[in-house]
């Protein structure tokens, strides 16, 4: 493999550890599912690298977003 081919290689790598790492940070930390939900979606993440990733973090923007707009109804009331 040729130095070039070799460094794209490690920085897709870096980028694919760096997004699930991100992904899994940012599930822990919401309080939109519970602790059982939260270790599967971890177990998805990491036993299924970046396309475990990005589905969880496809649902947890779409949760985010229902919850907000949720919360703006609640608020315009």
């Amino acid at each position: 493999m040729h130095q070039g081919s070799s460094s794209v290689v490690i920085f897709c790598l870096v980028v694919a550890l760096v997004f699930q790492v991100w992904v899994t940070v940012r599930l822990r930390r919401t309080p939109l599912f519970d602790s059982p939900q939260k270790n599967a979606q971890t177990k998805l993440i990491w036993l299924v690298p970046v396309i475990g990733a990005a589905i969880v973090f496809s649902v947890l923007v779409g949760e985010e977003q229902h919850e907000r707009r949720h919360d703006d109804r609640g608020q315009s009331s």
